[in-house]
């Protein structure tokens, strides 16, 4: 690197810039050791802004692959191994601290991810391949884990809401809610859960996603919700719920495959249906008069090796003109929005239980989790 130094030397600083803003995160950590030159550089707030730019715009895959143990009494140490990829590397690193069980992964939709494993949550960053456990969430009275995990770019923060059932009674419920704030660098204390005084009008199914500032799930189906109450919303500045109307109710009715995902910063519906298997894409326009438009609809009979019985789509992100998209497939399908083309990316040996998701890679740093002791 010092030889690198040394050629860079003569470079205008905009050039150096460039080149440096175009390195991982763990690389750029250490090269400011390489010189004061470089570590003004890179501590330089131009620059980071720079760098962040640069991951916005080529957002890395990540894959956790993991053993499907699920026997609640084996409480063996599990080691899950992660592969981050990207067009010039592939990064292959292993994470303990689990114990046997599922690991289920909640992308934030930028850097750090949320890990679910055995009722305990994790966070995890792939750009600097460290990872901690978080204080102990309140215990629910139902099995599930309902959650939702994002990033507000505005206050450089990161929430994790946790929905846990307090209701003793399994033929009812009463759903409270409680929010973690993780901060940049800052140490995460055993009171950092704070519970919100509303609770959540209904029990909700999927991971939560944040956009405009809300977190959204859908409302289980065991609620039996209307069309108006078919979406639950929880705005992060009012710490109040809220409902969105369904886009599409007779999807509802006829037990369509849906989820949602953030896509381009807006909340988008995923409604899957078996005949004819289409995909359809709703996008929330309009969040305060909560009017939803369609504005994709898939062929899937386009999609190579689809199934109609057993075919499950999943989309991840939109990348560069193309929605990112699992199948069930050893690889990874790109779908061109514009030209209504599929494209199928290289075999990266998925398999049906490989947890997927794509990350910005950035400076935000773990603190230390301070247990209280």
């Amino acid at each position: 690197m010092r030889k690198l130094n040394a050629e860079m030397g003569c470079l205008p600083s905009e050039i150096k810039f460039n080149i440096l803003s175009r390195l991982p995160v763990r690389m750029l950590c250490r090269c400011k050791s390489v010189s004061k030159d470089w570590l003004q550089i890179i501590s330089d707030p131009y620059f980071l802004k720079l760098h962040q730019e640069q991951s916005k715009r080529n957002k890395q895959l990540l894959l956790l692959n993991q053993g499907l143990g699920d026997d609640e009494d084996d409480t063996r140490p599990q080691f899950v191994h992660f592969l981050a990829t990207s067009l010039e590397k592939e990064v292959h690193f292993g994470l303990g601290g689990f114990i046997c069980g599922y690991v289920y992964m909640i992308p934030s939709g930028h850097d750090l991810i949320c890990l679910i494993n055995r009722g305990h949550f994790h966070i995890f960053s792939p750009s600097f391949i460290k990872g901690i456990r978080l204080p102990q969430a309140k215990l629910s009275n139902c099995l599930e884990m309902d959650a939702g995990f994002g990033y507000i770019p505005s206050q450089n923060e990161y929430k994790l809401v946790h929905m846990f059932d307090v209701n003793p009674n399994p033929f009812a419920y009463s759903i409270k809610c409680e929010i973690l704030t993780l901060t940049d660098g800052a140490t995460i204390g055993a009171d950092a859960w704070k519970e919100i005084k509303q609770e959540c009008p209904f029990k909700v199914s999927g991971w939560g996603v944040l956009a405009n500032n809300k977190f959204y799930w859908i409302v289980s189906v065991v609620c039996t919700p209307c069309e108006e109450k078919s979406i639950v919303s929880l705005d992060l500045e009012t710490e109040t719920f809220d409902f969105i109307p369904h886009p599409h109710y007779v999807s509802y009715l006829e037990g369509n495959d849906m989820f949602l995902v953030e896509l381009k910063g807006q909340l988008c519906f995923i409604d899957t249906f078996a005949y004819p298997p289409v995909t359809d894409i709703w996008v929330l326009v309009d969040p305060v008069r909560k009017i939803w438009v369609k504005e994709h609809r898939i062929d899937l009979t386009m999609l190579q090796g689809f199934d109609d019985e057993q075919t499950q789509v999943l989309i991840h992100g939109y990348e560069n003109g193309e929605l990112v998209i699992s199948s069930q497939q050893k690889s990874l399908e790109f779908y061109d929005t514009r030209r209504k083309i599929f494209r199928k990316g290289e075999d990266l040996n998925l398999l049906w239980h490989t947890g997927i998701c794509l990350y910005t890679e950035s400076f935000f740093s773990l603190g230390i989790v301070d247990s209280g002791l």
